[in-house]
């Protein structure tokens, strides 16, 4: 079972180059507490020290060797009442740790290309974030601000035109035209090709909801009207019921009348004959009037059945009417804005403009190595990450003559690619001095 276990790889050593920032900090003595950069020469200059070699070296070895300068000498002190006293402090006292790190730079397809703070763990999808994601322009292409920004135009005009479109389909295919969206009216996409299946993933969802919705109505409207007619058949019963009564009371009304003509009854009997018949006679007249509402409730009932497909039709048509002209809007600044990228040179943006490449340019100790890289591969201090799509201007890693290509599995540790002080750096040969500049970006000299 022990066999079994995997072993965590050996963390690798970083050793300190130019630009790194150590804080050297010293138990009780808080005025002591320095922040200090390793400097060209790879050394760093501290008051109690003197100039300790760094660049180079492990942060152990550099803690080791100002732990050993500072314990040797004594530090005077004062006390409250001015005397002078000194004192020596012991090794365990002085610790070393970095404070900031080399940045690292990145180029090409970036919105934003420059330095980037280093923080341990850093993959090239971080660098990547903070840059504000890929541009289908290099900052190196000229008149890249203008050419950028028709080229956000573009794809925000796309968007709508493509939006509009579907929204034609849909209607169209809720008026009953059921046919496939014409994908060859539209123009190359430059956004990648799941936003229009969205689109017309939700105009779908919309028409099917729509469609629900309207026959809910409908059958509402249906249900309604035939539990009107129900209430119809009801009262209609209940008023032959109710004239029968009425009918019944009249009769027994006049033979009450006939009966105290005669002496027969008395004058109370006839006065309740009398609104017995009252009483029927209204709740006849009441069941009469509610059977008339019920029959007007139920034939608006069906007249709004009857109209609410026509009520449809006609709120389709009129939303057709009004995103045809927007359809027409919409194409007409694409091909303006086309026009205007081909006066300047620039192709039209596609959503499939090459490849990615990642390429990593790192210091090493015979010069600039090129690591092919991925999405999750960690960076070091100083690295140049250059980002680019296959098909456009060519990468830095392309142009670098005198680097040596290091394959992403065999990229060189944090050890074997810091440079000693003392070590001369190779140049890249057939390089601009612009190119150069940029390449000394985050690198030590």
């Amino acid at each position: 079972m022990l066999c079994l276990v995997h072993l965590p790889a050996r963390a690798e050593v970083y050793r300190l180059q130019t630009g790194d920032v150590l804080e050297v900090s010293v138990a009780g003595w808080p005025e002591l507490l320095r922040r200090v950069a390793v400097q060209l020469d790879g050394s760093l200059p501290l008051p109690l020290a003197g100039r300790v070699a760094a660049a180079g070296a492990t942060l152990a070895e550099v803690e080791s060797r100002i732990q050993t300068a500072i314990a040797s000498r004594p530090l005077r002190t004062y006390l409250a009442d001015g005397r002078e006293l000194l004192r020596f402090v012991d090794r365990e006292q002085i610790s070393v740790s970095i404070a900031e790190y080399r940045p690292v730079s990145i180029t090409g397809n970036v919105a934003r290309p420059g330095e980037q703070p280093f923080r341990p763990g850093m993959t090239v999808r971080h660098v990547m974030a903070a840059a504000g994601g890929f541009t289908l322009l290099r900052p190196e292409v000229g008149t890249h601000g203008e050419a950028a920004q028709l080229r956000g135009e573009y794809g925000t005009v796309w968007v709508t035109l493509a939006a509009e479109m579907a929204r034609v389909w849909r209607m169209k295919a809720e008026l009953g035209d059921e046919v496939e969206f014409d994908r060859s009216s539209l123009p190359p996409t430059p956004v990648a090709d799941r936003v229009l299946e969205q689109l017309l993933t939700r105009e779908a969802e919309y028409r099917s909801n729509r469609a629900a919705d309207h026959e809910r109505e409908k059958s509402y409207l249906s249900s309604a009207a035939a539990e009107a007619e129900r209430q119809i058949e009801s009262l209609t019963a209940q008023q032959a019921r109710e004239e029968e009564g009425v009918e019944a009371d009249t009769s027994e009304l006049q033979r009450t009348t006939q009966l105290l003509a005669r002496g027969m009854v008395t004058q109370s009997r006839v006065t309740d004959a009398r609104r017995v018949l009252l009483f029927s006679s209204t709740r006849a007249l009441q069941t009469s009037a509610q059977l008339v509402s019920v029959r007007r409730q139920r034939g608006e009932l069906l007249r709004e059945f009857e109209r609410a497909d026509d009520r449809r039709r006609i709120r389709l048509l009129a939303e057709l009417q009004e995103a045809v002209p927007k359809v027409a809007t919409a194409r007409a600044r694409l091909e303006s804005i086309e026009e205007r990228l081909r006066l300047l040179g620039v192709a039209v943006p596609t959503s499939e403009p090459g490849e990615l490449t990642i390429t990593l340019v790192r210091a090493g100790v015979g010069g600039a190595a090129l690591v092919r890289a991925d999405w999750e591969t960690e960076l070091q201090p100083g690295d140049i990450v250059d980002l680019g799509r296959g098909g456009g201007a060519p990468p830095l890693a392309g142009i670098l003559a005198g680097a040596r290509p290091v394959p992403a599995a065999d990229s060189p540790t944090p050890e074997a690619s810091a440079s000693r002080p003392d070590s001369p750096r190779r140049p890249a040969s057939g390089l601009a001095e612009s190119e150069r500049a940029r390449l000394a970006v985050g690198r030590p000299q």
